[in-house]
């Protein structure tokens, strides 16, 4: 049988050999788009978010247990602010196509139970010391991202969690004073 002139067979063929090259550009199309997210911003869009969300727990505890006002208010500050920062990465990072973790990481995780097994003011001084530590290592890790991170979008949110993640770390030094200084 023939079809406009074709002999047998040639236009399954052609039609292969659309299917096949329209497939493979779809194939092509979808590693190029994630081929701009480094294995740097991957890994910083992972623990950013991590990290927001052992914030928000750690900032809720806070807010509930702290004995002192000052911790008090440095919970609420972080469960607010790192709420606000991880709703503008996931967007990011589901357009990139990164997976993002349901949970903190472990270590996170046992710094939660660890603040759990306290009250008083060995519970604000255990929280704000090692939340002070956690956003010291959260500040170099986004300098790192702004400085030698690849995707435009990712550089942005790490530019923009710095100025929030320096805040409450003198928050959280200011709280670790007064409890202190109330000691």
């Amino acid at each position: 049988m023939r079809r406009n002139g074709a002999r047998r067979g040639q236009g399954a063929v052609a039609v292969n050999r659309v299917v096949p090259s329209s497939i493979l550009s779809l194939v092509l199309l979808a590693p190029a788009a994630l081929a701009q997210v480094s294995p740097q911003d991957r890994a910083w869009l992972v623990v950013a978010h991590q990290t927001n969300l052992a914030e928000v727990a750690a900032g809720n505890l806070a807010a509930q247990s702290g004995h002192a006002e000052s911790v008090r208010n440095a919970g609420r500050m972080l469960l607010d602010e790192h709420r606000a920062l991880d709703a503008k990465l996931q967007p990011v990072a589901k357009q990139l196509g990164v997976k993002l973790p349901d949970y903190p990481n472990a270590q996170q995780k046992a710094e939660m139970q660890r603040f759990r097994r306290e009250s008083g003011m060995q519970f604000d001084q255990t929280w704000a010391h090692v939340e002070g530590d956690g956003h010291v290592l959260a500040i170099e890790l986004a300098v790192k991202e702004t400085l030698h991170g690849s995707s435009p979008q990712v550089k942005q949110l790490a530019a923009t969690a710095l100025p929030v993640l320096k805040k409450h770390l003198g928050v959280l030094r200011q709280a670790s004073e007064r409890i202190a200084g109330s000691g």
